[in-house]
């Protein structure tokens, strides 16, 4: 008898539709089993057994949604500089690798969370936008909107430089034309409740230092003000910057490690591979003081575990400790 043949994918289920299925059929079985037990008389097995799954299942789900959360997470840090003039403080907002994702439509949730903060200065830290996409429409509206709340000082990441120099992007000149101040491999000097800052942006990856940087951090690090340096990549303080003398290094690009783990913090990064050793937070080095962002998205398609998406609030004054 002629059969018909079976065409790719029939009589099986892959991915997660395997995964629903086997958590159908485990479900169906916890059922079945619990109806026996009740047909049977044994009524405090099947209540242990019920009790058991349920706790199992919300206990998945609840961590699932934990570790797995994507909502935008505030953090606070401190930082005591005797440069700090008086008793003002003066607040940071950073943001770093935003990778064109939006926190409401229009970004109108991040703008908002921004404006509640009242920074005196917004930091982007590089990689804002994707190297592979020509829109600009979510950096440039999301900017127009900032600048409403703070100037905002720009340091380029290796997406903005793809687009500089491979693309031929107009993004640097857009931006500087709206008031951004955008930083490549210079310094900008501003005064912060009468408190000197010098503002620099090093756009160079560690391996380009020697000829695109060297002579800038030269010059840069001869000043008495309060250096504030945006630097994307991390690993320039793995040897380039280690025993530079800069108040507050500000980075991105790691993502965090993608998976942050206790203790050892965040997992891994393609140029260092694993356990990066600035991965997220404040470290202090021997002459410095550093940030890194754990950024706001990520483009490789892994997900972020234990990871949410930050941007942070450095509070920068003269007192030895927060008052948080």
């Amino acid at each position: 008898m002629w059969k018909r043949e079976k065409k790719p994918g029939e009589g099986y289920v892959t991915g997660w539709k395997a995964k629903e299925k086997g958590f159908e059929v485990w479900c169906r079985k916890m059922i079945v089993a619990a109806y026996k037990g009740i047909r049977r008389g044994h009524w405090k097995k099947v209540v242990k057994r019920v009790l058991l799954a349920l706790f199992v299942v919300v206990g998945v789900f609840i961590l699932g949604r934990y570790l797995l959360s994507d909502e935008l997470e505030v953090t606070f840090h401190h930082l005591y500089s005797p440069k700090i003039l008086g008793t003002d403080n003066t607040r940071l907002v950073v943001l770093s690798d935003l990778h064109n994702r939006e926190f409401g439509t229009d970004n109108t949730t991040l703008i908002r969370q921004i404006s509640s903060l009242e920074p005196d200065l917004i930091i982007m830290a590089g990689d804002m936008v994707n190297a592979y996409e020509d829109d600009l429409d979510v950096i440039l509206h999301l900017c127009d909107e900032l600048l409403k709340v703070a100037p905002v000082y720009y340091g380029p990441g290796n997406h903005e430089n793809h687009l500089f120099y491979e693309k031929g992007s107009p993004l640097e000149s857009l931006l500087m034309e709206r008031g951004v101040h955008v930083l490549v491999n210079r310094a900008e000097e501003v005064t912060i409740h009468k408190t000197p800052f010098l503002i620099g942006g090093l756009t160079t990856a560690p391996e380009g230092f020697e000829e695109y940087g060297v002579e800038f951090i030269e010059e840069y690090e001869k000043s008495s003000d309060f250096k504030l340096l945006i630097a994307h990549y991390p690993g320039l303080y793995y040897d380039a910057l280690a025993d530079t003398e800069i108040d507050l290094g500000i980075c991105g690009h790691y993502h965090g490690g993608l998976v942050r783990l206790p203790i050892l913090e965040g997992l891994y990064h393609g140029d260092v591979g694993f356990l990066p050793k600035y991965s997220g937070g404040m470290y202090s080095l021997p002459r410095s003081t550093i940030f890194v962002s754990r950024g706001m998205e990520d483009h490789s398609g892994f997900p972020r575990v234990n990871n949410r998406p930050e941007l942070a609030v450095i509070d920068i004054n003269g007192r030895q400790e927060t008052e948080r």
